[in-house]
């Protein structure tokens, strides 16, 4: 296992963006210091050929100039809030309208708009630990906010571990927003991928994409991967939920608690499965439906809508706003902590 943390670029602001390579004898990740994202994850295939399996750009501008989360840690609120506001304590707070008058993934300035401080795991493990302070009233959102985000290689998987505290009561969603393509990042379609995953129940939400708070069963609909089956099949059914996500674009329940299997993913060309392990409740599973590119990709690879999934673990959209839904309000007295592992094989002939 080796821990290599060189330079990567600079921001328009000036500021240095660093780039952690670590590397053991079943993967390769690449983590950048500018929103703590995988910028490259690079596994073998059936035949033992390198493949980098996740979406990225080659510098810090594709980062800067594209929305999408490419590869970002996000938060302080992922995905959705509601008329971008909320009461916490009878208290009404206001964040930034971004998205058909809601708030998405945080505003302007969240996590995934920040460059962390980067250092070698404090424990002289095998990663890296990436740290960023969120201000009081960023976005709207109360309480300074310090998140640290430890990237492990463990064995042949990914482990990301978040913690973050505040000095105010507030709320937080962190998840990871990696782009997968196990056939290789630059190979088109994702629509062939099988999946399947342990989630029996989905949010129901309007056209907008925000939970009504009603929790449906997938049996029956689309959305049910708990057989496995391709991406493409059903993705094209004449049914609302799809209609409004424009393809998958959903927040799926986990049931149980603690570390626990949530999905399998295989690329059919490679023969990579990826296995999703989470404490998180929920996971959204997203077909790259709005991903549009501005600047070159990594490797001169054109990524167009489908050509990745994301399983972005984290706790329930709009949760603020939804007393039903598991609370994500965090104090002085109780930290945030979350894991989530992305693990990897060759599926089964």
């Amino acid at each position: 296992m080796s821990v290599q943390i060189k330079q990567f670029g600079t921001t328009r602001a000036g500021e240095p963006v660093q780039v952690a390579v670590l590397k053991n004898e079943h993967l390769e990740a690449h983590i950048l210091s500018y929103a703590a994202a995988i910028q490259r994850l690079i596994v073998p295939d059936r035949s033992g050929k390198p493949v980098d399996v996740v979406l990225g750009y080659p510098d810090v501008e594709g980062y800067e100039a594209n929305g999408g989360a490419m590869g970002s840690v996000v938060g302080r609120f992922a995905n959705r809030i509601a008329r971008a506001k909320f009461y916490l304590n009878a208290e009404e707070y206001h964040v930034t309208v971004n998205d058909h008058g809601n708030c998405l993934h945080s505003g302007e300035h969240g996590f995934m708009r920040t460059v962390f401080e980067m250092e070698p795991a404090p424990d002289g493990g095998d990663g890296v630990l990436l740290r960023a302070v969120s201000p009081d009233g960023t976005d709207g959102f109360p309480g300074n906010v310090t998140l640290e985000v430890l990237y492990t290689l463990a064995g042949s998987g990914l482990m990301i571990q978040y913690t973050a505290t505040t000095d105010a009561p507030t709320v937080i969603n962190i998840t990871n927003h990696s782009y997968f393509n196990l056939n290789g990042h630059a190979s088109g379609t994702v629509l062939g991928h099988r999946l399947s995953m342990d989630a029996p129940e989905f949010l129901e939400t309007d056209a907008d994409l925000i939970p009504t708070g009603r929790i449906l069963p997938v049996a029956g609909t689309a959305l049910d991967f708990t057989e496995e089956k391709t991406l493409g099949r059903d993705i094209g059914a004449d049914e609302t939920p799809l209609k409004y996500g424009g393809g998958y674009d959903h927040c799926l329940v986990v049931p149980d608690s603690g570390l626990r299997h949530i999905a399998w993913l295989t690329g059919p060309q490679t023969g990579i499965r990826m296995e999703t392990l989470s404490t998180l409740p929920a996971v959204q599973l997203y077909t790259s439906n709005m991903l549009e590119v501005t600047t070159p990709c990594k490797d001169g690879a054109q990524y167009e809508k489908r050509c990745a999934v994301c399983l972005e673990t984290q706790d329930y959209p709009d949760a603020p706003n939804h007393m039903e839904f598991p609370d994500t309000t965090v104090t002085p007295k109780a930290a945030y902590s979350a894991t989530t592992i992305y693990r990897f094989d060759i599926a089964p002939e």
